[in-house]
């Protein structure tokens, strides 16, 4: 069985939202849209290499990513060069979710099913993994669909028995779930792990940390590579700071999640919130707050690499500090019109 791999991170600006006045920030705050990239650190780890390392462990020696708008309009120029390539099934992952899925597991239903389309589900609905024969691959060509959204636009279910999926799934464009998967990555209810060194008891630290004397750090807590806690702050429990940060004097991040970049200013309660450079999220309320006019906070901005793509992560590295894919360039979308550039990840 010859099985290709594509993987879609959806575009930056569908996702890193920045308003800019009071009145976008509110109909944001209505909003479901994350501030964030799906490519932004979990307790420092890359959910894309999560995904990449559930397909390695099929056999499969290389795979394809490419980001896509809302309407994945992009994915769909590669249709019918995935066609022409011949493969017997394609397996097509949208990165919205970090799930402890067997993917053999997956194939295996797909072929006992004699499903043409198998999306993985799990209680809360589609986790964005779909398994596509080589005819429906060619079907989902000619009509410029993406096979993704094949079922639910009106096939009949009854031909297209879903994978319920049982194990362990967060939505990782979901501010409350993102959180809830980070207390479980440090209370070790999953499989993901902090990346870094553990300094006591459910205590992690990534490499270059800078912490003041004064710095209390209440397990289960995280702080990545390279970020600065000044005198007085206080970080935990279940919070996680992620690299290239700045906690200023005072402050205190509690229950909650600081993304890359981000500066906090002196004697702040960050309590049930993500933070994302200017804008903070209350993780009950979804409501939004900007930051930066009063002060408060605001984006570290750093030189980033020349192959940084796809969000605010390193290029595609495998961990914060790790070595990179080796990745080239795919010209499996030869038109000039296709918007996005697709590339080839050797496994």
């Amino acid at each position: 069985m010859e099985l290709g791999t594509v993987v879609v991170v959806p575009a930056k600006e569908d996702l890193f939202a920045m308003p800019g006045d009071q009145s976008h920030v509110a109909a944001l705050a209505q909003s479901a849209r994350p501030l964030y990239s799906s490519r932004m650190p979990i307790l420092g780890n890359d959910v894309l290499q999560s995904w990449i390392e559930r397909v390695r462990k099929l056999g499969v020696q290389s795979l394809w990513i490419t980001s896509s708008h809302g309407d994945d309009s992009e994915a769909c120029f590669a249709l019918p060069g995935f066609a022409r390539q011949g493969f017997d099934r394609l397996l097509m992952i949208k990165l919205k979710s970090y799930a402890e899925m067997d993917l053999a597991d997956l194939v295996r239903f797909h072929c006992e099913k004699r499903n043409s389309v198998t999306e993985a589900h799990d209680a809360r609905g589609q986790l964005g993994v779909c398994l596509l024969d080589h005819r429906e691959l060619q079907a989902a060509a000619e009509k410029h669909q993406f096979p993704g959204s094949v079922i639910s636009r009106g096939r009949n279910t009854y031909d297209h028995h879903p994978y319920q999926f049982r194990g362990y799934a967060k939505r990782i464009l979901s501010a409350s779930e993102r959180q809830e998967l980070v207390r479980d990555g440090l209370t070790g209810a999953c499989a993901l792990r902090p990346f870094g060194t553990e300094i006591r008891e459910q205590v992690w630290i990534g490499e270059g940390v800078n912490l003041a004397d004064s710095v209390r750090v209440i397990g289960p807590a995280y702080i990545g590579a390279r970020t600065i806690v000044r005198e007085g702050a206080t970080i935990g429990p279940f919070a996680s700071v992620e690299r290239h940060c700045v906690v200023d004097c005072g402050t205190t991040v509690e229950r909650s999640t600081v993304l890359p970049n981000t500066y906090l200013a002196p004697g702040l309660l960050i309590r049930h919130g993500l933070v994302d450079g200017r804008y903070l999220q209350d993780l009950g309320w979804g409501a939004v707050a900007d930051l930066e006019p009063a002060g408060l906070g605001g984006r570290i901005h750093r030189r980033e690499s020349h192959g940084q793509a796809f969000g605010e992560s390193d290029g595609f590295s495998r961990a914060e500090s790790g070595s990179a894919w080796n990745i080239v360039p795919w010209d499996i979308v030869p038109s000039p019109t296709a918007p996005q550039p697709w590339f080839q990840v050797q496994l």
